[in-house]
Order: C-alpha cells, then sequence, then structure tokens
C-alpha cells in the first residue's frame, strides 16, 4: 500500500468519504531514515527498486548469453536466439495477469475498496495456474517442433537449443510466477522485496553459469546455463513468496463474486502488457527465419542478431522498470483523481525514458565490435566483426522511441484506457514491426531489414504522443467536471 503521495493531494476532494480515505491512506512512510512526503522522492524510490529488479532480470539473458557465447562461439549464441521466443511465451503469460491484477489492485485500493482488490489478486494467481498448466503441456508435447519453428535450422543449433530449454519446460510454471509475484509484491508497497527477490537468483544465476557452463567447474556448457537459470528463478519465487509471511502484507486470498467479468477486466488491462512481450517472440522468430532464408542459413548474422536480442531485452527491461515504478503511483492518484501528481508522475517518467534512450543508444551505436566480443567468442572469425556495425548501429537507431512507446503502454494501463495500450501495443508488436520486416528485404535487399524497427518505432512514436496529449486533456476536463458537482 502506498502511504503517501503528496501534499497537493489535500486538494478539495469530491466528498467527506474521500478524504476521509486519503487520511488514512496517505499518511508519510520512512525510507532509509528519510519521511517520503514528495512525488518525486516517492517516484525515485519505486524507480530504483524496479531498476534493480530490471538490470538483474536482465542477468538472466546476458550471463547465459555470454557465457554460451564464450564456451559455443557463435553457434552457441545462435541457439538461445532460437530460445528466446520461448522466454517471451513464457514471461508475456506471466505479465498478462500480473500486470492486469495488479493495476486493478493499485486502482481499487485508491477507492478504499481493499475486498475487491484482493479478488484481483486472488482470480489473477488462479488465472496462471490454469495458463501454466496449459502452456507446460503443450512444451512438454512439442518442445522439439517448436526449436525447430523458431528458427533451429541447422543440427548443431538444434541440439544445442533443446539442451537449454529443457531446463525451462521443467520449471514453466515457477518462470510464470515469477512475473506475477513481483507485479503484486511490488503494488503492495514493497518494491525493495521485489528487487531483493530478483537479485537474489540474479546472483546465483552469475555463479552457477560460470561454474556448470565452463570446464574448470562441472562443464555442462549450454545445458549449464539453463539449468542455473532455473534454480535462480526457484530462488526469487522463494523470496517473494516471503512477503506473504510479513505484518505489512495485505494480499489475500479471498471468495471472488463476478469472476468473468473480473477476468475480462485483468485480460484487458494487462493485454497491452502481454502483446509487446509476446510480438517481441514473434519477432525473433521472424527475424530468424528472414535470416536463414535470405542468408541461407548463415551462423554469423543468425549470432549477431542474438547479441541484439539480449540487448534488447536489456533496454526493454529498463523500460518496463520505469513502466513499472510509476504504474502503482499513477493508478493510485488516478483512484482517487489527483490530475497534479499523474502529471507530475508521467513527466518524471517520460525524462527518465529519454536520458535511458539517448544514453543507450549512444553506447551501442558507438562501441558495436566491443559488445560483439563480450558475447561471442571471435577467436578465428573476422568475418563476423566486419559484419556487426553496420547490423547493430541499423536495429539501434530505434532506441530512443523504443523506450518512450514501452512507457506509454503502462501509462495508458494505470489511468484504465486499455484501448489506447491495445493500439500502441499493437502497432510497435505487430502490425508495423512484422510487415516491415516482410517488406524491407523483399524491396530493398536484405540489409534493409535492420531499418524496420527504427522506422517502426518512429511512427509509433508520433501516434502515442497524440494518444497521450488527448487522454491527458480528456482526464483533465473530467476530474475538473466531478469537483464542481
Amino acid at each position: 500500500m502506498i502511504r503517501a503521495i503528496s501534499e497537493d493531494s489535500w486538494s478539495q476532494p469530491p466528498g467527506w468519504i474521500r478524504c476521509q480515505m486519503r487520511l488514512e491512506f496517505y499518511q508519510p512512510f520512512s525510507f532509509g531514515g528519510i519521511i517520503m512526503k514528495k512525488p518525486i522522492q516517492i517516484y525515485i524510490r519505486f524507480l530504483l527498486a524496479t531498476f534493480g529488479s530490471a538490470l538483474v532480470m536482465s542477468i538472466y539473458s546476458i550471463v547465459d548469453s555470454v557465457c554460451v557465447g564464450q564456451y559455443h562461439q557463435e553457434a552457441g549464441t545462435a541457439a538461445l536466439a532460437v530460445i528466446m521466443p520461448l522466454w517471451t511465451m513464457i514471461y508475456s503469460c506471466g505479465l498478462l495477469f500480473g500486470i492486469g491484477g495488479a493495476t486493478l489492485l493499485s486502482s481499487a485500493r485508491g477507492r478504499g475498496d481493499d475486498s475487491k482488490a484482493n479478488a484481483y489478486f486472488t482470480l489473477s494467481c488462479i488465472l496462471t495456474a490454469v495458463t501454466a498448466a496449459v502452456l507446460w503441456g503443450i512444451i512438454a508435447l512439442g518442445l522439439d517442433r517448436f526449436i525447430v519453428f523458431f528458427g533451429a535450422k541447422t543440427p548443431e543449433i538444434y541440439d544445442l537449443a533443446q539442451k537449454y530449454a529443457f531446463w525451462m519446460k521443467v520449471a514453466l510454471p515457477v518462470f510464470m510466477a515469477t512475473q506475477l509475484l513481483s507485479c503484486f509484491v511490488r503494488n503492495d508497497n514493497a518494491p525493495l522485496t521485489a528487487t531483493l527477490a530478483v537479485i537474489s537468483g540474479g546472483a546465483f544465476n552469475i555463479i552457477g553459469d560460470i561454474f556448470f557452463v565452463f570446464d574448470f567447474g562441472l562443464g555442462m556448457g549450454i545445458s549449464g546455463a539453463g539449468l542455473a537459470t532455473m534454480i535462480g528463478q526457484f530462488i526469487t519465487v522463494g523470496v517473494l513468496l516471503s512477503h506473504f509471511l510479513r505484518k505489512r502484507n495485505t494480499l489475500r486470498f479471498v471468495k471472488i463474486k463476478h469472476i468473468g467479468r473480473k477476468s475480462l477486466q485483468i485480460l484487458k488491462i494487462g493485454f497491452s502488457a502481454f502483446i509487446l512481450d509476446i510480438a517481441m517472440g514473434f519477432l525473433t522468430i521472424l527475424f530468424n527465419n528472414q535470416i536463414n532464408r535470405y542468408t541461407n542459413n548463415d551462423a554469423n548474422t543468425l549470432a549477431i542478431y542474438g547479441v541484439i536480442c539480449n540487448i534488447v531485452a536489456l533496454v526493454q527491461s529498463l523500460a518496463y522498470a520505469v513502466g513499472q515504478a510509476s504504474q502503482p503511483l499513477l493508478s493510485t492518484s488516478y483512484g482517487e483523481n489527483n490530475l497534479v501528481n499523474i502529471r507530475k508522475y508521467n513527466r518524471y517518467a517520460l525524462i527518465t525514458a529519454v536520458v535511458i534512450g539517448v544514453a543507450a543508444a549512444t553506447v551501442i551505436l558507438c562501441l558495436p565490435n566491443p559488445l560483439i566480443r563480450l558475447f561471442i567468442n571471435t577467436s578465428g572469425n573476422a568475418e563476423i566483426l566486419k559484419m556487426a556495425p553496420g547490423i547493430i548501429r541499423g536495429y539501434f537507431l530505434c532506441l530512443p522511441f523504443l523506450i518512450l512507446n514501452i512507457y506509454a503502454s503502462y501509462f495508458f494501463q494505470s489511468i484504465l484506457k486499455p484501448n489506447f495500450s491495445f493500439i500502441i501495443s499493437l502497432l510497435r508488436g505487430i502490425v508495423l514491426p512484422f510487415g516491415l520486416v516482410l517488406l524491407f528485404p523483399a524491396v530493398f535487399g536484405f540489409s534493409a531489414i535492420w531499418y524496420a524497427m527504427p522506422v517502426s518505432e518512429g511512427i509509433v512514436f508520433v501516434c502515442m504522443i497524440c494518444f497521450m496529449i488527448r487522454n491527458i486533456r480528456g482526464l483533465s476536463r473530467r476530474i475538473s467536471l466531478e469537483n464542481m458537482v
């Protein structure tokens, strides 16, 4: 529960009930010995927590890729690029119910309805468990066919991808639970617990990768990377579950009324986050198959794209951190009809997104080959270093737009405008990138495929700005009318 938003929240509430609820809901809290009252202080607190989670969560894929690329060279990195869609399929389902349920939980608590808030928590857990069971069965029965469909066109890449994916198949429900619980624990005013959970699992993943993969340890290669990731996820879930043993925990399993209607609400709010993640998985499949089609299964190009996938995962996780830090604050402010704080938190998040986007683009565009050497053992393969700069610089022109577009999806979810969030997610996740990835190489040659994402994100950015201005103005008019009544 968020104990304080701002002294601005005392501005003429529409009725004594809302004012009384504010007295209980928005009390200053202490963080590190500092009394948190101002919106900027609260935003920074949540941002630091989600940033820590995002950075360490990225370690799961980045450390895996670095260790596997150094051990198996370009074939290992290509195999992880093949597995990437499976990651996104699992995580996106966790986000679907986590983001959807947690957003509705925060909004209900902003209105003082704790019973309804916990109903969304209970139902989200049930929906996640059912979905995990279904996915578990599908992947267990058809993993081989999935790997081929995802782009494993050579025996070596297929074999490596299968070894890594085995551990994901074993612990699939745990991977989904990580995303679900992180969202709810964070929105239950415990962002530091969510951060500690990811740090704990990530720390083990780093040590486990090094010990399990290389010959001075167990020498398991890519299979060891998968095992380390699985154990790290178990540790993360264990720490998240410890939140439910604490007195400050307000999440409860309750009897649910109107299950169908609430399920649709969760799906509607969380669908945009789901589309963002699942579309990245399908887009990776499309890129993998386009690369194989136009380059005759060139492992170097597929390996470079594997590096791109890992960098994109890191940058997107930072964008998710901005969205997840602002989402509970925006949702609670929206539930309180507090336009002042909505504007403030939105401004803070937009500034953060711009700074991250510009900084990330500068580093990546200036250092393409050092990044390749980090992820792949390039000894005896000078060709990959000649190819990488043009590919990486073309693709990552999209970064400043990408982070802002992802944050915008969280913004519209937070103010319960899922239709706008859905449009942005659909445009940037499916319609534009899929169309351009198919069109550009056919019309302009294969090298043009790397500019599909910058063009796609740029178009979505223009749409996003128009949607955001329109919704903030509409929200301002609505709140003004309600306060006049």
